[in-house]
């Protein structure tokens, strides 16, 4: 579905207020859980992830009484695709940005999307190809060039770019966010500091209230399509029947109002 100019900068400064939000969130963590597994196929609500039996919390989320990032603070060095394709997203913006306007590099969210997507890699959550790694690097760098981008809104992300985080988990498995799931499913209930569970589309409900602390800090900004809230579209923050106004005939993509 087409997005309006407004609409896109409404998004991208959003967003960059919920990635500061998660950064600060993520520095404040007191300590990491464990990784939850290696495993690429998806997973059902049988797989390890649920609450034990005693009601501690599964491995890899935070006890219900503590307030930490979804995304906890990782062991060890990041993954390599994670921080390649981090750095391209946030870090060389930055710094070209930096260039143009003859000033020193400010704040961006390299580290903070490189803690989460090497969490959700090594977690067997999400895959991520070098290959689409490689092509997002290339296109951001080439939507770079020179300085008419400058604006004080983050820059855009090129096509090459989305959907190349690919979800594992099926349905009932324990998630963090919406890229962690297969596609069709999205991860019901997760938030910056909560835990969800890969559920299917709803048919009535609420919807668009909620904020993705992965697709924020990767810059997934179209991960709805594949990942929708709502079976027809969200409208006024609660899911309506077929498809929104406006939209291509058989169009299945989830809009916000």
């Amino acid at each position: 579905m087409p997005v309006s100019t407004d609409g896109g900068r409404l998004r991208r400064f959003g967003a960059a207020a919920l990635v500061a939000s998660i950064v600060v969130g993520c520095g404040r963590a007191e300590r990491s859980a464990p990784d939850a597994g290696a495993s690429a196929a998806p997973r059902t609500s049988s797989s390890a992830g649920l609450p034990a039996a005693d009601g501690t919390a599964p491995a890899g989320l935070p006890a219900a009484d503590e307030i930490t990032p979804v995304y906890p603070a990782l062991e060890g060095a990041p993954e390599p695709h994670a921080a390649r394709l981090c750095e391209a997203l946030h870090a060389l913006p930055a710094r070209r940005k930096a260039a143009c306007r003859g000033v020193a590099a400010g704040f961006h969210a390299t580290a903070a999307c490189t803690r989460a997507l090497s969490f959700a890699v090594r977690a067997g959550a999400v895959t991520l190809s070098p290959d689409d790694v490689s092509r997002c690097v290339a296109a951001m760098a080439r939507s770079l060039e020179g300085c008419g981008w400058v604006s004080p809104l983050a820059a855009a992300v090129p096509p090459a770019c989305e959907g190349i985080v690919r979800g594992t988990l099926g349905v009932g498995a324990r998630c963090r966010s919406s890229l962690e799931c297969v596609d069709g499913l999205r991860c019901d209930g997760a938030g910056p500091t909560d835990a969800g569970a890969c559920r299917a589309p709803r048919a009535v409900g609420p919807c668009g209230r909620s904020v993705d602390a992965l697709a924020a800090v990767t810059r997934q900004t179209r991960f709805a399509e594949a990942h929708p809230e709502c079976r027809g579209h969200c409208a006024g923050r609660a899911c309506a029947d077929g498809a929104p106004p406006g939209a291509a005939r058989g169009s299945t993509v989830q809009g916000v109002k």
